[in-house]
């Protein structure tokens, strides 16, 4: 006699303590860029899981993910100045002297931006969390295939990013490939065992960091080249742009070698 299966993964609940924790950092982050990307990465987490949600809510995923990515937009802007700071000095123990004074003449320069920077609309950003929950609380129930469905589908979606991203020059297409490994990453450590695949974490984490990482470092090279004096006088910038390159092409070596690993197979 077939076994009828256990309860479906509880879509809703997981969403849900994943906005409430996201509150909670953001509540007591101060305004502190590690605090605040503590709350974005749950925010992110939520996002994954209302991807594959979207298998029983094509509409509700669709404002949900509107309305995450307009807070995701409040909370971004000095700490993504803090990160191409630790960028440009994570980069600078790579160089010789004269590219770790450039690069850490322009995380300089970063961190004095982010200085003039109006203060985090903590408040703004509280309540369009607390609108991101009520959404949650009211996603309808998943059944199992509902949730496999979806899963699926952000899987296919990674698939074709990596496809269109492996051995790409063009930074919109890396990028895109990041976000689509994200959602797998965290929607399969989340669903646990509702998982239809197999879930490779630590190569996911790995893959999503790598990709991060060469993110980052072509987003401070576009910012070098189109304000140069960030660097310093003279032949800073140069400096600083030639070990960049170099840290982009080594991290794109290897995240195209971990991709292949984490897609290998049905996974």
């Amino acid at each position: 006699m077939m076994r009828s299966p256990g309860p479906a993964f509880d879509l809703r609940a997981a969403m849900s303590q994943e906005l409430s924790a996201a509150i909670e950092e953001l509540d007591a982050s101060g305004g502190r860029p590690k605090a605040v990307h503590r709350c974005r990465v749950r925010i992110k987490r939520a996002r994954a899981l209302a991807r594959v949600g979207r298998a029983g809510a094509p509409g509700l995923a669709e404002v949900f993910n509107d309305s995450a990515q307009g807070v995701m937009r409040m909370l971004g802007q000095a700490r993504d100045l803090a990160a191409l700071a630790e960028t440009a000095r994570r980069a600078a123990k790579k160089g010789d002297k004269r590219e770790a004074e450039a690069l850490l003449h322009t995380a300089f320069s970063l961190d004095a931006e982010r200085g003039f920077l109006p203060p985090l609309d903590i408040d703004g950003a509280h309540a369009g969390l607390k609108a991101l929950l009520a959404l949650a609380q009211v996603w309808p129930e998943a059944s199992h295939r509902q949730i496999k469905r979806g899963a699926e589908r952000v899987i296919r979606r990674a698939r074709k990013a990596r496809r269109r991203g492996r051995g790409s020059d063009q930074p919109a297409h890396r990028h895109e490939w990041r976000k689509r490994e994200k959602d797998r990453f965290y929607a399969a450590l989340l669903l646990d065992e509702a998982w239809p695949t197999p879930r490779r974490l630590k190569l996911g984490d790995k893959l999503g960091d790598v990709l991060g990482e060469e993110r980052d470092a072509l987003l401070l090279l576009e910012r070098i080249e189109a304000d140069p004096a960030i660097a310093g006088e003279g032949k800073a910038a140069k400096r600083a742009t030639r070990i960049l390159r170099r840290r982009c092409v080594r991290f794109a070596d290897r995240a195209d070698a971990l991709g292949a690993r984490v897609h290998s197979g049905r996974a």
